[in-house]
């Protein structure tokens, strides 16, 4: 099993079990991160997001989410999954990683620029 430690707030580490995309996931609660690495040690973020489950939103539901398919264009070739039970603690989490980690397809203040940055990630 592939665990990926990404760091929050000073002091704050969370570990994720990592799978390759198209991995079917059981209904758990949890945050996920849309990731690649090319050295399989140094993992880059695109895209974060929590799911009350994690099979409406990453299977079937992979295909209606935004953030994941821009993570898709840019190069995330695993998602990487962590239990997180209640709804405020995932999305305490979910907002730490977010604001640390800066991913690029979580931004959402200028959706022109997010979509000239996504063509051009996508002709790289």
């Amino acid at each position: 099993m592939l665990r990926v430690t990404w760091a929050g707030y000073p002091g704050n580490e969370y570990e994720f079990e990592v799978y390759p995309l198209g991995t079917a996931f059981k209904p758990f609660s949890g945050v996920y991160v849309a990731c690649a690495s090319k050295d399989g040690i140094k993992w880059n973020a695109f895209y974060i997001g929590e799911a009350k489950s994690f099979s409406d939103r990453l299977n079937a539901g992979f295909e209606h989410n935004e953030g994941l398919k821009c993570a898709r264009r840019r190069g995330a070739t695993h998602l990487g999954a962590m239990i997180v039970n209640g709804d405020a603690n995932r999305l305490a989490i979910e907002t730490e990683l977010r604001h640390v980690l800066n991913p690029p397809c979580n931004k959402q203040d200028n959706a022109l620029l997010n979509a000239l940055s996504d063509y051009m990630a996508s002709k790289r």
